[in-house]
């Protein structure tokens, strides 16, 4: 039985919905929207059982709960799938009990402004979100459409743009778009630093980047060692690119990174896949504050860290998709982290002592994978000529979850 309908609305308000939804609406025992289309309702004659938007806004489960099976409305902007309201509800009640009806989104109002095709932009927002994450999406001749957080948010992003020498970024910002009131202001990065645009809160940027980023860093892992700051325990360039081929980003699964040090794995991790989420573990504060640091600059704000031994950390971390061992390995780690893993999920274990390639040697024997070494040389001076500078070998253990039984 549908009782729960979130319906659409665009900047023209209420006037934009249909007869059968002013209706429903009228029928509804309870409704949530916001406080600016209270008015509207009210000339509808709409005056019972109106709620605005709960604050926080997790506060809004309970009450559906309390209201499941009562005709309830809610009235969301634009489209509700679309970074709106839908997309959290969705997740906690069945789709058969519900009726989701869109409106155009102010992403699709905004490309058509720009004239950009949608299949070609990446859209984000920054609404209630770490404004660090546009860095993972900055490219070379990427368009970003942005929902905005507030009014702020235009220079918030410039700062950020100008930091990765971005100051040529074209910036367009559009206010009640598709509506009488819509505003729109034309500028750049290096401008709205210093002269940010007068705008209102909700609004739509859209950022144009340019076609040549230097020292641009693609969303492909191996980033360059430079890239992170760190105390010398780092998964090098080339050993991380083989270890995360290896784990495999796969779009909102989760990676535990034990004995994380500079947190790159799990920020790779993070860059290689939408909505991918990593939790890296590390014994040292310090190092986890630098990890969180990386994290921020490299566009994964969301990236978590957990200050503990590993064996004591798991216990209140979600079962993983794939884990990687960068330190602290042992034979009693391997079997839990093996037992919490996800089916078809993927461990990944790097060693680079003979004591710590004797657990792999035992583990593979017990378990099967793939065992590898990885031996790495890099052309360096030699006096006047060059040569080969070997780094250590790398002994790489690989296994897949294939049953439900560790």
């Amino acid at each position: 039985m549908i009782w729960l309908q979130i319906m659409g609305v665009d900047e023209t308000g209420l006037t934009g919905l249909t007869d059968d939804q002013r209706k429903r609406l009228k029928a509804a025992k309870h409704i949530i929207t916001a406080e600016r289309w209270r008015d509207a309702l009210d000339q509808m004659g709409v005056h019972d059982g109106v709620e605005v938007w709960p604050s926080p806004f997790r506060d809004i489960y309970e009450k559906l709960e309390q209201w499941r099976g009562e005709p309830t409305v809610i009235l969301a902007t634009g489209d509700p799938l679309w970074y709106g309201a839908g997309s959290s509800i969705v997740s906690r009640f069945p789709i058969d009990e519900m009726r989701i009806e869109p409106a155009p989104s102010g992403f699709q109002m905004a490309a058509s402004r720009m004239g950009w095709p949608m299949a070609k932009v990446v859209t984000l927002t920054l609404h209630g979100r770490p404004v660090e994450m546009i860095r993972r999406a900055v490219a070379p001749g990427a368009r970003l459409l942005i929902l905005a957080d507030s009014a702020a948010t235009p220079k918030q992003v410039a700062d950020h743009l100008m930091d990765m020498g971005l100051g040529s970024a074209a910036m367009t910002a559009i206010a009640h778009i598709g509506g009488a009131a819509e505003a729109r202001v034309d500028g750049d990065a290096k401008t709205w630093v210093n002269q940010p645009p007068e705008i209102a809160d909700f609004h739509v940027l859209a950022v144009t980047c340019p076609d040549h980023i230097a020292g641009y860093l693609s969303a492909l892992p191996g980033l360059p060692d430079d890239a992170y700051d760190h105390d010398g325990k780092l998964t090098k360039s080339d050993i991380r690119a083989i270890t995360l081929a290896r784990l495999q980003p796969v779009a909102g699964q989760l990676l535990w990174d034990l004995g994380c040090g500079s947190g790159a794995v799990g920020i790779e991790w993070i860059r290689a896949a939408a909505f991918a989420r990593a939790v890296g573990v590390d014994s040292r504060k310090d190092r986890l504050a630098v990890a969180a640091a990386n994290a921020k600059r490299l566009g994964t704000p969301e990236w978590q860290g957990v200050c503990s031994e590993n064996m004591m950390a798991l216990d209140g971390l979600n079962d993983p998709d794939a884990v990687f061992i960068g330190g602290g390995l042992s034979a009693a780690l391997v079997e839990k982290v093996m037992a919490r893993l996800r089916l078809s999920g993927r461990l990944v274990v790097n060693a680079v002592t003979l004591e710590s390639e004797a657990v792999l040697l035992a583990m593979r024997q017990a378990h099967g994978g793939r065992l590898v070494r990885l031996a790495i040389s890099h052309a360096d001076q030699v006096g006047p000529y060059h040569g080969w500078r070997s780094a250590m070998p790398v002994t790489q253990w690989v296994w897949i979850k294939e049953t439900k039984s560790g």
